[in-house]
This record gives C-alpha cells, sequence and structure tokens, in this order.
C-alpha cells in the first residue's frame, strides 16, 4: 500500500480555520466542502449507473474522499457554533465588568 497514496491523504486530513474568521465564514466554508461531498456523491451515482459496480480500490478512495469532506464540513458547522457561543460569553463577562 502506498503510505502517501490517496488512501492516506483522506484519512488524515484536518480543516485548519483562519482564527480571525467569524461563524458566518465558518458556516460558508462548512456549506462548501458538504457540496464538494455531495458533487462527489452525485458523479460516484451516475458513475454506478452508466457502468456498474466501479473498481473496488476507487471506490474506497472516493467514498473516504466524501467522508473527508463531511468531516471538515462538520469541523467548520461545529467551530463556527463554538465561536458563536464564545462571544455569547464574552459579551455576558463584559456585561457584568461594566455593571461592578
Amino acid at each position: 500500500m502506498n503510505v502517501f497514496g490517496e488512501p492516506w491523504t483522506t484519512r488524515h486530513t484536518n480543516y485548519f480555520s483562519d482564527p480571525d474568521a467569524g461563524p458566518e465564514a465558518l458556516l460558508n466554508d462548512a456549506t462548501e466542502w458538504l457540496q464538494y461531498a455531495r458533487s462527489n456523491l452525485q458523479t460516484l451515482t451516475e458513475l454506478v449507473n452508466e457502468r456498474g459496480v466501479p473498481d473496488v480500490r476507487r471506490l474506497t478512495v472516493i467514498l473516504d474522499g466524501i467522508g473527508a469532506f463531511m468531516e471538515m464540513g462538520t469541523r467548520c458547522a461545529a467551530q463556527a457554533h463554538l465561536r458563536m457561543q464564545w462571544g455569547k460569553v464574552r459579551e455576558k463577562v463584559g456585561r457584568v465588568a461594566a455593571v461592578t
């Protein structure tokens, strides 16, 4: 097995967000990653309809790639949620500090 081939890449993919990105930018990124997954799934479906079952090795690479896109989209959405919640906490702390 090729250690640095496509299967290795799809299993070791991480999403690194801009530390200054707001929740809106992260949600836009999540939408984009999930759209990539959807497009690849649609392409796979068309391939199977046209040719029958594709090569098993290629099928696993495609499915791993779709999984990586979905994972990155999920991470973007989770980071957006975390940053929204963190913003609310900072806002509350700021109001408490202003009152005291």
